[in-house]
């Protein structure tokens, strides 16, 4: 259970403030009626965190930070404020990741639905560990309220967060999502972070917006091996669908061959219906005999269970993510997608979940 905070203790300047000639009046941002979402876990000292203690303490690399760190986690809440800031305190940050503004920034969108829509983009200042920022889009002061998404930064650790309204302003709880329930995510760096410009423009927070559902990314980079214990803290929240992206982090592959039916197969046993999207590697190149190897254990997964009589999984080729006239040009380094690479994920992943009746 969260630990209620003190603000006023940790800074005394956290009352009301006045933020680039704007006046704000601060209000939790972990607590309701403000929506938390994608942190699903507390530590034991209060800490959001993607990954349950239990499982950190059981995998067989050090995953502690990075189950502190952002991944596509969002709070969202309502108002009639005709701006809104945050107050931001860094339990650790990494500014040596490829954009500054995805891990350090926040994005900012308003409304919500087929309607929501990019608002901006605030970064930490260079050699801080907290920021405070504004947003003013010229929202109308006549009293009616609008939906705000912040999503968090990728590969920083957000340890408290205010949000700020204009004096008096409404703060409520978010219009609910259309989708009921969790899609999770389970990958390497390309699901982590990827090689997005900003943190809104990772695939998976592409999917959460335009299936309108809570996402919980447990993306870990360079440590996705297909732990046992992820698949019990996967499977403790009963996700609406899972999306299974081991491919990278397998060293060899003899070890995926080894890992990936097995770990499915477990989490199959704790959650015997859930929907499962298995995905291959889209950086994939037809002349690397490995990529075809992987891409055919993988394969072997889906058809194993399909044949054992299994409905609710499914196989998305990764080759096919990145397919049309700008194939290669999807990536930073052969390997991490741009913000193209993303896009196209996105689209594809999204596509697929749609049309197999998992999130309708």
């Amino acid at each position: 259970m969260a630990q209620e905070r003190d603000f006023s203790k940790i800074d005394r300047n956290y009352g009301n403030t006045s933020v680039d000639g704007f006046e704000l009046e601060f209000h939790p941002g972990f607590e309701a009626p403000a929506v938390r979402e994608g942190f699903p876990f507390f530590r034991a000292d209060g800490r959001p965190s993607r990954i349950p203690e239990d499982a950190v303490r059981r995998s067989e690399t050090d995953i502690s930070n990075y189950s502190l760190q952002g991944a596509g986690e969002e709070v969202r809440f309502r108002t009639d404020s005709p701006y809104f800031g945050i107050r931001a305190v860094f339990s650790e940050v990494n500014a040596c990741f490829d954009s500054r503004r995805c891990s350090t920034g926040f994005d900012a969108y308003i409304h919500s639905g087929d309607d929501i829509r990019f608002a901006g983009n605030q970064v930490l200042p260079f050699e801080q560990k907290e920021m405070t920022a504004v947003w003013n889009f010229g929202m109308p002061e006549d009293g009616s309220t609008y939906d705000v998404t912040l999503i968090f930064p990728a590969l920083s650790a957000v340890g408290e967060l205010l949000i700020g309204l204009k004096p008096g302003s409404r703060l409520e709880a978010p219009t609910p999502h259309r989708r009921k329930g969790k899609l999770v995510f389970y990958g390497s760096s390309l699901t982590h972070r990827g090689t997005a410009s900003r943190p809104g423009l990772r695939y998976p927070s592409l999917i959460g917006r335009m299936l309108d559902i809570e996402i919980v990314n447990m993306g870990l980079c360079g440590r996705c091996f297909g732990e046992l214990p992820i698949a019990d803290a996967v499977a403790s929240l009963d996700p609406a669908a899972f999306v299974l992206e081991f491919d990278h982090n397998a060293p060899t592959p003899e070890f995926l061959a080894e890992r990936h039916e097995k770990f499915f197969r477990y989490f199959r046993s704790l959650c015997p219906e859930t929907p499962v999207l298995m995905i291959s590697r889209p950086g994939f190149f037809p002349w690397r005999k490995t990529d075809a190897e992987r891409r055919n254990i993988i394969a072997r997964t889906w058809l194993n269970a399909v044949t054992a009589g299994d409905r609710h999984v499914d196989f998305l080729d990764g080759e096919t993510l990145f397919a049309g006239p700008f194939r290669y040009e999807c990536t930073d380094d052969n390997c991490h997608q741009n913000n193209l690479g993303e896009a196209l994920m996105a689209e594809r992943i999204a596509d697929r979940l749609r049309n197999h009746v998992f999130l309708r």
